[in-house]
């Protein structure tokens, strides 16, 4: 007998060896035989099937239906496969045996899971809520023609959307055609009053003439026809009973409100930091001011309660600026960190891309906080207000780029914060080599691939800022100096391949002349090593720092006309500032 149970034992083992053992389903879907990746497979099949098929929400005559999809439904096929496997497999040896004994007799199935979007989910319950149901009439004043007469609250009937959206969520998962019924509940009005004498003696004076509204010297007259469109209803307890209480609505009034609103604001300026050179100091900001529209509305309503003096003044509150002087003292932003300055000619159409790309570069940065020199310049568009000029393009070429030149900018940024000891994230080197930049410390930048990155590892904030008439270029670092001490070598210039040369024939020139294609330039690389020391003697950034910069031998290309090719040099050269232009 034991050797039969442990024959059957090892049979069904071979049988099911890395497959789902028979009678093990997932959602009713027979998975039974199957190894993983074909019960996965099956698997998928369904639920690519379900994600169409829709649930029918059902109540009276009304139906409505939404899919897995509409609700973002994911499910969660390999823990489900996973789970079947694990049936006769996931826990010990006795256990999984009368597992696989139990399952010849009766069958398991499985629950799918997964994950929906609850911003859909309650998108999808919120518009089925909005076509069914009616909903509570809370109590109030109905006032026509002057004459005025109470409203009774009454109870609505409404879809119940919590009960609804856990109950989808139960069902999300069947891969199979659904039909739930909507629950629905009890809507108990909001306002509900023993007494309403009060509010009906209130309104017949809230109707009774015009109320004014005044700002400085404007005004706003509601007429009673006005008054009673704005009016609301709420219940409160006074003297031990609910009573019914009439007021002016806010919500109501918006319209109104938001007129006034735009003549009484004033935008609230943030405080600023300027700076000599060497320090750095707090501007005062100003505060604005802004509609209190709640306080308004009750001025307005106290008004309507009079039988005379009917006018209310609009209630207009400071607003403080986002950044006080008081917020921006606490910043640190007080002295030179480190500088920089760099000096470069160009076209017009450079020159302007420098000055506003200095501009757009000026940032405060939090401790800890790392400034990204791509995002912070944002797109290079003409809109605002980049313009074609030249930049490297390719292997070495100089082409007219929207935004060329703007690495001057990176490159004064860089060695601003160089010298100022702060953490470089990013930086790499032109594929050109420029002398008007310190040697080995130029950066350069291209739209959503190399970037200029630096952290600002003090404990206090920082600012950026630079100044630039698109010639001369300047940034300054400011913050609070922790003593650190930025020091620096040059390795010099270590020299590869010569410059080649390629003539190309060009057959539109003219005997003897020539054009300067491309400029080229012979490899050289060199290394610039930065320690930055603190007062105590610990060396930050895991120093010494070593920035290589390498730049290729880039070919010299030389067109030239085929009916003379004995010209050495170039006659012409287009864009004769080729070599000192980009960049």
């Amino acid at each position: 007998m034991v050797a039969a149970i442990l024959l059957a034992l090892v049979v069904d083992s071979a049988i099911y060896n890395n497959k789902v053992h028979a009678g093990v389903s997932v959602a009713g879907v027979n998975l039974g035989g199957l190894t993983r990746d074909e019960a996965a497979a099956t698997l998928a099949r369904y639920v690519v099937d379900a994600e169409k098929t829709p649930i029918k929400l059902v109540s009276g005559d009304k139906t409505f239906d939404i899919t897995p999809g509409d609700v973002g439904a994911k499910v969660d096929v390999t823990a489900a496969v996973s789970a079947a496997m694990d049936v006769t497999r996931g826990s010990n040896f006795v256990v999984d045996t009368v597992r696989r004994f139990k399952l010849y007799f009766s069958d398991t199935d499985l629950t799918l899971t997964g994950t929906f979007d609850p911003e859909k989910m309650d998108s999808q319950v919120v518009l089925v809520a909005k076509q069914l149901g009616v909903p509570a009439v809370p109590m109030g004043l109905a006032i026509n023609d002057g004459a005025i007469e109470v409203v009774e609250g009454q109870e609505g009937n409404v879809v119940d959307q919590r009960a609804l959206s856990e109950q989808l969520g139960k069902v999300l998962f069947s891969l199979g055609a659904v039909e739930l019924e909507i629950p629905m509940m009890v809507d108990e009005p909001d306002v509900q009053a023993e007494n309403t004498e009060k509010a009906v003696a209130d309104a017949r004076v809230m109707i009774s003439a015009r109320v004014t509204l005044t700002r400085g010297e404007r005004s706003w007259t509601l007429t009673p026809d006005d008054i009673a469109a704005y009016m609301d209803f709420a219940s409160e307890t006074r003297d031990g009973e609910s009573t019914l209480v009439a007021y002016l609505s806010a919500s109501k009034m918006s319209p109104l409100l938001s007129e006034v609103a735009d003549l009484a604001a004033k935008a609230p300026v943030n405080a600023t930091f300027k700076s000599d050179g060497n320090k750095a100091w707090v501007v005062r900001g100003q505060m604005g001011r802004a509609l209190d529209a709640e306080a308004t509305v009750e001025a307005l309503t106290a008004a309507a309660l009079k039988t005379s003096g009917r006018t209310a003044k609009a209630v207009v509150v400071e607003v403080e600026p986002e950044l006080t002087a008081k917020k921006a003292e606490a910043m640190g932003i007080k002295e030179r960190l480190g500088g920089w300055m760099v000096e470069h000619w160009g076209v017009e159409e450079r020159q302007q891309n420098v000055r506003i790309t200095t501009k757009y570069a000026d940032a405060i940065i939090p401790p800890g906080g790392i400034y990204n020199f791509d995002r912070q310049i944002g797109p290079r568009t003409e809109e605002r207000g980049f313009m074609l000029a030249p930049g490297i393009v390719g292997e070495g070429n100089l082409e007219d780029v929207l935004g060329g030149g703007i690495c001057q900018v990176a490159t004064t940024l860089f060695n601003a914060v160089f010298v100022a000891g702060l953490e470089i994230v990013e930086r790499h080197n032109h594929s050109l080599y420029f002398s008007h930049y310190p040697a080995g410390r130029d950066a350069t930048v291209t739209a959503g691939a190399k970037n200029f990155q630096f952290r600002n590892d003090t404990d206090h904030y920082v600012w950026v800022h630079g100044s630039s008439d698109g010639i001369t270029t300047r940034f300054n670092v400011y913050g609070t100096d922790d003593g650190r001490k930025s020091e620096f070598t040059f390795s010099g210039w270590t020299y590869g391949d010569e410059r080649t040369v390629e003539t190309v024939l060009d057959a539109s020139l003219s005997p003897g002349t020539s054009v300067l294609q491309r400029a080229g330039q012979s490899a050289r690389s060199c290394t610039v090593t930065r320690i930055v020391t603190m007062p105590d003697g610990t060396v930050l950034h895991k120093g010494p720092e070593i920035y290589g910069s390498s730049y290729e031998m880039i070919t010299r290309i030389i067109e030239v006309s085929p009916f003379d090719t004995t010209a050495a040099s170039p006659t012409t050269t287009p864009g004769s500032t080729t070599s000192t232009t980009g960049g």
